[in-house]
């Protein structure tokens, strides 16, 4: 049961539980209820007058004691007196939810919503998407579904349509001539504080707490939506061709030192090349042509911006089409960490410059064949004791340089497992990572495994995941025995938890 819908359960049985007794049934046969997603900019007292009830109503059937503290995204139980006219209310698709459980939140059928919403098919909605509701009893709704046509839209109708991924949070969709949502919504993650995400997005606790009509900036809760201001969603700058079926920029604002995608469906085979931050995009082609990812890196010390992304589409008769968007890139919001280094010539800038291009380059290749399936494996049963991303001082310098990884806690001698099938293409000792191990797991994808005490795998060996291909050292610029683990995609360093916690099918 997904969690959206057995909140609304929990709250439609707590409410049924301070009803009349069945001796005063015939006194209350006249109410209803539907449910309401609480949207930016609301409060309990609009929300009450929407629906002609009192904000007390609504307080009391949701169990609300400070009428302040609604969150958007919030679903609240709306009673509803008998003739009650016909309420269209606005649902925002959240993850895991699929239009069958949608229904049954609202007491309305499938067919009703895939009617209304024009859907060609009640798989095809997506993390994010705002749907229709029409409140109100059955006999309303037999008729609302007929009312509209269940035909395939036409193609002034037609939109790219982002694919929704459950884990992966809010997904976009623009028509065919532009036309954008307006807000970017982020949803609350464990242990996130209002000061963390504004320190993402660039934004101040006050700021956040104004768009969000938050009485409380404290008060936050595990899957949240919160409105970001300043955030601009992506947006076409061309119409696009049409031969494009669909198309997908994942997620919907990139983050500095993190990974993203885009996809593209078309109606014929077409060979795609395209740009963005100023690096030529490797293009995968699958389905005969007519279906092709982009995974993109985004270097960790991007300046938050709007950034173009343009892609040129050439059929089989030569023709050539583009395609260009704007697609915004934030921070990560990573902290900061100082570490006093015993071996001072190890911070030198040109021995940290000349490692980083032999990495670049060991790990810029590109294999159009995948070994990995859709989420990384952890290099190590250990705890992590250090993060991706955070900005470093090293001896008291400017915090100018950043972990490129993640560290796993281990005695030396603690296996070393590969996160993914692949091949090896670096056994080597560095200045810095000491005796370190790579693997190209195609796409562009790659691993690295550094500071062992010993390499148990050769270059050129093909390796499974989970086998154990080094063990636990301190060597290189280490402060003691750990695995740091790495990740590169198509010579960017990224985070390669993101990797673990989400699928790149």
């Amino acid at each position: 049961m997904n969690k959206p819908f057995r909140n609304c359960l929990v709250l439609l049985l707590a409410f049924c539980a301070f009803l009349p007794s069945p001796h005063a049934a015939q006194e209350s046969s006249d109410l209803a209820f539907t449910v309401h997603v609480v949207q930016p900019g609301e409060n309990l007292f609009r929300i009450a007058l929407k629906f002609n009830r009192f904000a007390e109503d609504i307080a009391e059937a949701n169990g609300i004691s400070n009428s302040d503290a609604i969150s958007v995204g919030q679903h609240l139980i709306i009673p509803l007196a008998a003739g009650t006219p016909q309420e269209r209310i606005t649902h925002i698709v959240a993850s895991g939810e699929s239009l069958a459980s949608i229904a049954s939140i609202y007491g309305r059928s499938l067919a009703e919503l895939t009617s209304l919403n024009q859907l060609t098919s009640a798989n095809l909605i997506y993390v994010g998407q705002e749907l229709t509701i029409v409140a109100g009893d059955d006999e309303a709704k037999s008729e609302q579904s007929d009312s509209r046509p269940t035909s395939a839209p036409t193609d002034s109708q037609v939109s790219l349509v982002a694919t929704a991924v459950p884990s992966r949070g809010i997904q976009h969709s623009f028509s065919r001539y532009g036309d954008p949502a307006t807000v970017f919504i982020h949803t609350v993650k464990t242990g996130e504080t209002l000061s963390e995400i504004g320190l993402r997005y660039h934004q101040t606790i006050d700021a956040l707490a104004r768009a969000n009509n938050m009485a409380d900036p404290s008060f936050l809760s595990v899957g949240q939506r919160l409105t970001i201001p300043g955030i601009l969603l992506p947006q076409l700058t061309l119409e696009l061709p049409e031969s494009v079926v669909a198309f997908t920029i994942d997620p919907l604002v990139f983050q500095a030192g993190r990974s993203g995608r885009v996809e593209l469906l078309t109606s014929e085979a077409v060979t795609i090349s395209g740009q963005f931050l100023g690096r030529e995009l490797r293009v995968i082609k699958r389905d005969a042509g007519r279906r092709h990812n982009i995974l993109i890196g985004i270097p960790m010390f991007t300046k938050m911006s709007v950034y173009p992304l343009t892609l040129e589409l050439i059929d089989g008769l030569g023709q050539s089409s583009l395609i260009a968007a704007n697609a915004q890139v934030i921070s990560g919001g990573y902290g900061r960490q100082t570490i006093k280094i015993a071996d001072s010539e190890l911070l030198a800038p040109t021995v940290e410059a000349e490692e980083l291009s032999l990495l670049t380059l060991a790990t810029g290749g590109f294999s159009p064949d995948r070994s990995w399936t859709a989420r990384l494996s952890l290099p190590a049963t250990a705890s992590i004791n250090a993060v991706f991303g955070t900005l470093r001082s090293y001896n008291g310098s400017p915090f100018n340089r950043y972990h490129g990884g993640v560290d796993f806690a281990g005695a030396p001698g603690t296996s070393i497992l590969a996160a993914a099938d692949g091949k090896v293409v670096m056994v080597d000792r560095l200045q810095i990572r000491g005796n370190t191990t790579v693997i190209d797991h195609g796409w562009g994808l790659f691993t690295l495994y550094a500071h062992q005490n010993e390499t148990l795998v050769e270059l050129g060996a093909n390796v499974k995941t989970g086998q154990v291909i080094g063990t636990v050292g301190s060597t290189g610029r280490s402060t003691g025995p750990h695995l740091h683990w790495e990740a590169w995609l198509n010579g960017v360093n990224i985070d390669p938890m993101q990797w673990v916690e989400e699928a790149f099918p």
